[in-house]
């Protein structure tokens, strides 16, 4: 796949804006992205309501059951921390978030089990449109996680910076980093990212406490490669040699 072959800074570069750009829109996004995978999902019960077996229904009104019991907690979770996040204030953040990754497992498990159901009931003429509304349903999901893991960054920062750092480092990433491209497109603008990357290891270099504590919360997240976290952290130190 052409995206393996992505060098470091690039898959850095984007992951970082796109952390930054969710913080600056105050997570409006993952209202209009849940509303989508309720809709799709809304679609997956009409078409097991409209073809499946009454077994397959029975099981499905089920997993449905224990699907919206997780959904409800992580979306109340979400609220308790993005409350916190917009009041700049840390009481009882750790606790809470500590119970996000549980729910996200149980919500994946009824995922598969919906997945499958679908699969193994629906006529061959509907198994297509069935897969193709999961697909739907899994980047709908996605993109979430990813919020989601740009939340627990912010999180981490807001334990080891003032608001004002975390609002500092947030410009600042946005003021230099090109927009509009996703991972996908941004081999195609290699020139722009690398002209960000060197921007970005001058203002890092000339706050190097304040990214080095930005770049140790990031380490604990999942997006970044080995690769990347060294590579950035030679941004930090101002040394040559950087991996491509």
């Amino acid at each position: 796949m052409e995206q393996k072959e992505f060098n470091p800074i690039i898959e850095a570069v984007v992951s970082i804006r796109q952390y930054a750009l969710s913080i600056s829109e105050n997570w409006t996004s993952m209202k209009s992205m849940g509303a989508v995978l309720k809709e799709d999902m809304d679609k997956a019960t009409g078409m097991v309501n409209m073809y499946g077996s009454e077994t397959t229904k029975q099981q499905w009104a089920s997993e449905i059951i224990d699907f919206n019991a997780t959904k409800s907690h992580l979306e109340e979770i979400m609220r308790f921390v993005i409350s916190r996040i917009k009041e700049k204030s840390t009481e009882g953040l750790s606790a809470r978030w500590n119970d996000y990754p549980g729910h996200v497992s149980k919500m994946e498990a009824s995922y598969e089990k919906m997945k499958s159901l679908g699969q193994s009931s629906l006529p061959e003429n509907k198994k297509d449109d069935w897969g193709e509304l999961w697909n739907s349903l899994m980047q709908s999901h996605g993109f979430m996680g990813k919020e989601a893991n740009a939340i627990g960054i912010q999180l981490g920062l807001m334990e080891k910076c003032t608001p004002d750092e975390i609002d500092e480092l947030s410009d600042t990433i946005l003021k230099h980093i090109p927009s509009g491209y996703s991972i996908e497109e941004a081999h195609k603008y290699t020139d722009e990212y690398m002209d960000a990357y060197e921007q970005l290891k001058t203002e890092a270099y000339k706050k190097k406490n304040l990214w080095d504590r930005f770049l140790d919360v990031l380490a604990g997240g999942t997006q970044q490669t080995p690769a990347q976290r060294v590579m950035m952290q030679r941004w930090v130190d101002g040394e040559k040699g950087d991996a491509h």
